[in-house]
């Protein structure tokens, strides 16, 4: 074997090393969770622990698929997801587009400032949010939660979309209109196609902010009717105990379809996120 080769298949083996190490350590939490959720009260404080329950059960599936408000939790979470969603790919992706075509004055200071607003603390927000919502009367309802988590995902979304617009030659929208299609037509038929790696990899973030943020549906969310999964973990935990079985059981529910939806578009996510990392 040349040196050469030696060295390749060292390096190789050295990158391959690194990653395993990186997915056993991101695995490991979730293998615990897993480990957990079909574990009985007994095995879950057992000393020393164990990774692998001796009598493993499904009670804790039980009680929070048909015992807890999970399942309701569910849907207004999904609901809201695709609101937020759907909200920020028409709001995000029409500002991205003006972003990247249009010359107006402050142009880049506004496209600038709104990336910025990102870094402001979400604690500062839930304040005016409240106010603002309580006035219009949308608090506690899956409207009104839809449009606080769109505060937070339209920035970032709009920031994508700009490079994805930035990334695509101007060239093809005017040979478009030369050949009679209008700026509509331009949107729909051309760079709509083109932009569906991007436009899967925005709408999965937003929706997965939507899904996972628990500060403002905290705050402005109250009743069964329009609180979502992770206000819904609350409930297995109390002053004085936490059911760790159920809670464990509930995270893996929640996790799972996420997990799922994300493994089906995982080849547009990778290509939407690559398609907006050259230009911006």
């Amino acid at each position: 074997m040349s040196r050469k080769k030696f060295k390749e298949r060292l390096l190789n083996g050295m990158i391959y090393l690194v990653l395993a190490l990186a997915l056993l350590i991101t695995l490991l939490p979730v293998g615990w969770v897993l480990s957990t959720s079909v574990k009985t009260g007994a095995e879950i404080f057992a000393k020393p622990p164990r990774w692998i329950p001796h009598s493993p059960t499904l009670a804790n599936y039980k009680d929070v698929l048909f015992g807890s408000s999970i399942p309701n939790a569910f849907k207004n979470s999904f609901l809201v997801g695709i609101m937020t969603s759907f909200a920020a790919l028409l709001l995000g992706g029409s500002a991205g587009y003006a972003f990247a075509r249009f010359k107006f004055r402050g142009n880049k200071f506004l496209s600038l400032f709104m990336l910025i607003s990102q870094m402001l603390p979400l604690t500062v927000l839930m304040i005016p949010m409240y106010y603002m919502e309580n006035a219009a009367g949308i608090v506690d309802t899956k409207t009104g939660l839809a449009a606080a988590h769109l505060v937070i995902s339209l920035p970032l979304v709009t920031w994508m979309a700009k490079g994805y617009f930035k990334g695509i030659p101007k060239e093809v929208e005017e040979a478009a209109i030369v050949d009679g299609c209008s700026t509509l037509q331009v949107l729909t038929r051309i760079l709509l196609p083109l932009l569906k790696p991007a436009l899967a990899a925005t709408g999965i973030y937003a929706f997965i902010s939507s899904w996972n943020e628990f500060a403002l549906a905290n705050v402005l969310t109250r009743s069964p009717q329009s609180i979502t999964v992770p206000i819904a973990l609350n409930e297995f935990s109390s002053f004085f105990k936490v059911d760790w079985g159920d809670t464990m059981a509930a995270a893996m529910l929640i996790t799972i379809p996420i997990v799922a939806a994300f493994m089906l578009v995982q080849k547009q996510f990778v290509e939407g996120l690559a398609s907006g990392a050259v230009k911006g």
